[in-house]
């Protein structure tokens, strides 16, 4: 019986050199498709972010209440519970026109903002948020399906890793511009500035070429059900939706590596969530600083992620996309290790190394879906994947702030290191006994 460490520390010999060679961009941006859709997604996300920040602002002086702010925020959410519903969607349409459709849909609703001057319009903001998160789990997953139409499957990592990069880039920026152009020009002409963000975002998927899109519902999906090559018998619509809504979720159970992915990083994610709650603890229990010092950690852990993301295709290439999800997990569990000794310089040490831990996580599951999946149940297979991993994540957030009340901040950490630590050694022990290409 070989020691559980042993996958682990056969890779570790591997990583010494990707973080610090991380392979040049230049071929990528060399290719015009995705440099449009990248230069379209780096501005809107700009614009989404700095626009919640200032919806935030914007309840709050308009209703005085930080509960009722707060609720911006929640909003946002709400809708992920309904992302397999978006995943037939977007493989039943041609997913570019659904993309365009969806940003220019979003321009309109932006619109609406014009219309809120007194707490008695808070709700229209509410139901633009409610529009924003509706808009994401379209948007996104079908940005994940356009990249591994257009980019070399070699280089499907370095892509993920730099639309990745961009978008926690932008998390360093946004909540700065988002509150200072809300002082300088209100929230009505900050909403206005982020449809326009959109109108670009459209434009630049527009310009995109790429091959007509095909797509015949629910034919692939019974097909692949059945495991037959022949046609499969007709059903009723009703069957047909309920069929597609679950095949991305079978895809993945049915494919031992997406499947053992799922169950670890879902694992991890169950106990993750609690460092929203524990870096507040972290900075007043620890280093004995105020409240704002939480801004540097979360820049450090930004200035990771982006570290991250530009590695992610040379780690890919060197490790496998399995394996740089294994060690996503594991920098998670190192970083919470990390965060318990007291100390300025390990504390931000902890804090690039979690943000590095989890946009390999991200990058490294969404790549392990791009190369495992059928053209025609990628924008499903995404959303279940994506449904599958927030799921938990979103319970240990709550479960987080709860046991926070009644659980030293160290014992905490000390959880999350030993369920994170433990989901990649196992993780690299199922990937270890997989048949390559599985």
């Amino acid at each position: 019986m070989k020691p559980l460490s042993a996958p682990l520390g056969r890779l570790a010999g591997k990583l010494t050199g990707v973080l610090s060679r991380p392979r040049r961009p230049g071929a990528l941006m060399r290719n015009r498709n995705f440099r449009l859709l990248f230069f379209g997604q780096t501005l809107s996300a700009l614009g989404d972010r700095a626009l919640i920040i200032a919806f935030g602002i914007w309840v709050k002086e308009l209703t005085g209440s930080n509960a009722a702010a707060g609720g911006a925020f929640f909003f946002v959410v709400v809708p992920y519970l309904f992302a397999p519903f978006a995943g037939v969607i977007i493989d039943r349409l041609p997913r570019r026109l659904v993309f365009i459709a969806a940003n220019l849909v979003m321009v309109g609703v932006l619109l609406l903002t014009l219309l809120v001057h007194s707490a008695g319009q808070v709700w229209l903001l509410y139901l633009i948020t409610l529009c924003y998160g509706f808009s994401g789990i379209i948007i996104s997953p079908i940005q994940s399906v356009l990249v591994a139409g257009i980019a070399e499957t070699d280089d499907l990592a370095s892509a993920n890793g730099l639309l990745q990069s961009s978008s926690d880039g932008v998390k360093l920026l946004a909540p700065l511009i988002g509150a200072a152009l809300f002082v300088v020009v209100g929230g009505h002409d900050i909403a206005l500035l982020d449809a326009g963000t959109f109108a670009v975002a459209a434009v630049c998927v527009w310009l995109m070429r790429i091959p007509a899109e095909e797509r015949q519902p629910g034919a692939e999906d019974r097909l692949a059900k059945a495991g037959r090559s022949q046609p499969a018998e007709p059903v009723s619509g009703r069957e047909s939706w309920r069929e597609e809504l679950l095949a991305g979720l079978r895809h993945v159970a049915r494919t031992p590596a997406l499947r053992a992915m799922v169950i670890a990083l879902g694992a991890a994610l169950l106990v993750t969530g609690f460092s929203q709650t524990l870096i507040f603890a972290i900075v007043s229990d620890g280093l004995h600083r105020g409240p704002a010092f939480v801004g540097v950690l979360v820049s450090a852990q930004g200035l990771g992620a982006i570290i991250a993301g530009l590695s992610a295709g040379r780690a890919t290439r060197l490790l496998g996309d399995g394996h740089v999800v294994t060690i996503g997990i594991a920098g998670i569990a190192l970083a919470s290790l990390i965060y318990l000794a007291p100390y300025l310089v390990t504390v931000i040490i902890a804090a690039l190394l979690f943000g590095i831990g989890v946009c390999w996580s991200t990058v490294g599951m969404v790549t392990m879906v791009q190369r495992r999946t059928p053209t025609e149940l990628q924008g499903r297979a995404l959303t279940a994947t994506m449904g599958l991993a927030s799921t938990p994540q979103t319970i240990s957030i709550a479960l987080g702030a709860a046991l926070s009340l009644v659980v030293d901040y160290r014992i905490l950490l000390g959880i999350i290191a030993l369920v994170t630590g433990a989901s990649a050694l196992w993780l690299a022990r199922r990937l270890a006994a997989e048949p390559k290409g599985s």
